[in-house]
């Protein structure tokens, strides 16, 4: 099936590592890839060490997309197609029980990866294969493919009176 957590709140990768900790502890195997990330956040170190769960590290960023000057932005679009494609590669190649596409959404949204690219590798994953995107403004097209959705929802936050990201909480 495909979960797909999105909405404004803190939380959505959180809760893909929860099921891909949750999965692996029932001897499932995982691979888990984020986008729009640049490899540092907290979670990567302690996934890399469960022994069932392969992380994927693509093309990093560090910088928000709205940072990002023209040829930033092209450069990363090259970079999150190929991370996409090296993913489907992966899901063919490997017994994959679930694959955790992190902040895929926010690639398509924001157009560095088209659509239709995201529509294709999840109806050409196995279909055995749990998949789990997150990210905000999915579209309407991912949504319909969806068997889950999970909209987390920002009522307050500490950005919102200036306070920075803390390491081990929000990266």
């Amino acid at each position: 099936m495909i979960q797909i957590y999105c909405g404004d709140g803190k939380g959505k990768t959180t809760a893909a590592v929860g099921a891909a900790v949750r999965f692996a502890g029932c001897g499932g195997r995982v691979l888990f890839s984020q986008f729009m990330k640049s490899g540092t956040s907290s979670e990567i170190s302690i996934l890399k060490s469960i022994q069932s769960i392969d992380v994927f590290e693509g093309y990093s960023v560090s910088k928000f997309s709205f940072m990002m000057n023209k040829s930033e932005r092209e450069k990363a679009a090259i970079g999150f197609l190929k991370q996409l494609e090296d993913i489907k590669k992966l899901s063919c190649e490997n017994n994959y029980g679930m694959i955790i596409a992190d902040e895929l959404a926010v690639c398509v949204s924001c157009g560095f990866v088209p659509e239709e690219e995201a529509i294709e590798f999840l109806k050409n994953v196995p279909a055995e294969t749990e998949i789990i995107i997150t990210g905000r403004n999915p579209s309407e097209s991912l949504l319909g493919y969806a068997d889950y959705v999970s909209e987390i929802k920002k009522i307050k936050h500490p950005f919102d009176r200036g306070v920075d990201a803390r390491r081990g909480i929000e990266f």
